[in-house]
């Protein structure tokens, strides 16, 4: 699946609309930008692991950031962690949302669509253990595709796709593919409709010769 092929060219989230804000209402809130500020030079010009216009926020923390790539204008907020570990691989595309307080833990790879948001305190893990095997570590790749939405607290377990335009809602845990445009929610999330606003206007994919 093509993260960027077929996205359309919108911006969702207007990061400068969200930063007057902020100060219009709360005028002391120039102080944690200081914190953001720093977070986003050290991620994008220090250790330079995401791309052109994305805001990283004050105590977020990304372990082993010469195997994360984030896109370009991707908003990531406060207090996020991020881990690929040594072997591992996190990956966002341009144009992603990640909220406060989720948690990435890219062992076995993490690949996310553009313009796919996570909602706070979202955990994504790609490690497991066989019980029946001496608890041997297992490694699974978990994917999530273009204009996804994964709600506040889901949780993604390892080896698990996501499809494009896909919605989970708050508090579900994945243990199965969740399908393109599909709406899953629940413990274990189950599919209880069809995004069909986002799959009638989705452009439709490319023809290669």
């Amino acid at each position: 699946m093509s993260d960027t092929s077929t996205s359309k060219s919108v911006e969702h989230i207007n990061k400068l609309e969200r930063i007057r804000n902020l100060l219009q209402g709360h005028p002391l809130e120039w102080i944690r930008l200081f914190s953001t500020a720093w977070s986003t030079i050290k991620y994008r010009y220090v250790y330079r692991c995401a791309g052109q216009g994305t805001i990283i926020g004050g105590k977020t923390d990304i372990i082993n950031f010469s195997r994360v790539s984030i896109g370009k204008r991707c908003l990531i907020l406060d207090h996020v962690y991020m881990r690929a570990g040594s072997d591992g691989q996190i990956n966002l595309a341009d144009h992603c949302a990640v909220n406060s307080f989720a948690k990435l833990f890219g062992h076995g790879g993490i690949d996310v669509g553009a313009n796919t948001q996570l909602g706070p305190g979202v955990l994504i893990t790609t490690t497991t253990h066989d019980f029946r095997k001496s608890m041997r570590t297992e490694f699974r790749q978990v994917k999530i595709g273009q204009w996804a939405w994964v709600g506040a607290n889901a949780v993604i377990l390892p080896g698990i796709t996501i499809g494009q335009y896909a919605v989970i809602g708050a508090g579900s845990i994945v243990t199965k593919d969740i399908p393109d445009y599909a709406i899953a929610v629940g413990n274990p999330a189950r599919i209880i409709g069809e995004n069909e606003e986002a799959k009638a206007n989705a452009p439709a994919p490319s023809v290669v010769d």
